[in-house]
């Protein structure tokens, strides 16, 4: 039903090992007996196109844009136990209590459905951090999924969604996998083509960017970089990957790159490796470009090597 979803069986006591005392947060594992652990990959997305339509009263901003799942990707294990919510994680600053948005995703669950359960969450991180790849968003919606799927289903799908929401605005669409048309915030999805089979880089620089502080900066001058949605998803729909490219928009990159000018100049550098098309993601600060297959993404990661900056090479998934 949903991807990468597997359940293993392990002894407790070995998974409480590998991950060190304390590692858990201030919930101990306890234990030693036979316990059911439930895995799932957690996809990140880029943004295909992004644009701002409008504004709404309560100040946040309505949004048209295509996303698209792919192959990198957290890893997220759900381990049953007693005394409330842990969580571990991979990277020592990633928080490990009530401000990471997993942790936060299966209070949620917890609350909404009135189970009194207890549940021990391990986040291994691939996604990079502040990236505009949904890589919070993605753990959160796949600690939702696990939950739901360990307690039997207690909610639906709509349900599910609407409590994702809660949670951030990408939640809703990290439980879907493929490509979506997003508009109001983020939550209302309708399925779109998906990508074609080809490369993908994906390109991190040191820094992070503020969402926050983009979006209140968006309103200073007319907007810039609008895409053209219907043309990116005919472009989608008749599988061509050179018009895909053509239409890579994000009406945000230009604010950002007038933060940040490593912005420009790394798209820059994508497109002189080859690139079909490159854009930056969400509201960055990581761009990605499109290429045939990997093996070209992978030569053109090559270029990136010696930068201060992070290289991907995924795939679309759908």
């Amino acid at each position: 039903m949903y991807p990468g979803i597997t359940g293993a069986r392990i002894r407790q006591g070995k998974f409480s090992s590998e991950l060190g005392a304390g590692s858990m947060g201030a919930q101990a594992l306890g234990g030693g007996r036979d316990m059911k652990v439930q895995r799932q990959k957690a996809l990140a997305k880029i943004n295909l196109t992004l644009d701002i339509v409008g504004k709404r009263e309560d100040g946040y901003h309505e949004l048209e844009t295509i996303m698209h799942t792919v192959s990198l990707h957290d890893k997220v294990t759900l381990l049953p136990g007693e005394g409330g919510v842990g969580l571990w994680c991979n990277l020592p600053y990633v928080p490990r209590d009530s401000r990471n948005i997993a942790y936060k995703a299966a209070l949620a669950f917890f609350q909404e459905t009135g189970k009194k359960g207890a549940v021990h969450i391990k986040l291994q991180k691939h996604i990079p951090v502040g990236a505009g790849m949904a890589g919070g968003s993605t753990d959160a919606a796949a600690v939702l999924r696990l939950l739901n799927r360990g307690y039997g289903y207690p909610l639906t799908k709509k349900k599910l969604q609407e409590l994702a929401l809660t949670l951030g605005a990408d939640v809703p669409f990290c439980l879907e996998t493929g490509c979506r048309l997003a508009r109001g915030i983020g939550e209302k999805l309708t399925p779109a083509p998906h990508l074609p089979p080809c490369g993908i880089l994906v390109i991190k620089p040191r820094y992070s960017i503020s969402t926050k502080s983009l979006f209140q900066k968006m309103g200073a001058g007319p907007l810039q970089q609008r895409p053209d949605t219907q043309a990116m998803l005919r472009a989608l729909e008749e599988g061509d990957l050179e018009k895909i490219g053509a239409n890579l928009r994000n009406v945000m990159e230009p604010v950002a790159c007038a933060l940040h000018p490593q912005e420009q100049e790394l798209r820059e550098k994508l497109l002189a490796e080859k690139a079909l098309g490159a854009r930056m993601t969400g509201s960055g600060s990581a761009l990605y470009g499109l290429f045939e297959n990997t093996q070209q993404a992978e030569k053109a990661a090559e270029a990136f090597r010696k930068l201060p900056v992070e290289t991907f090479v995924c795939t679309p998934v759908f």
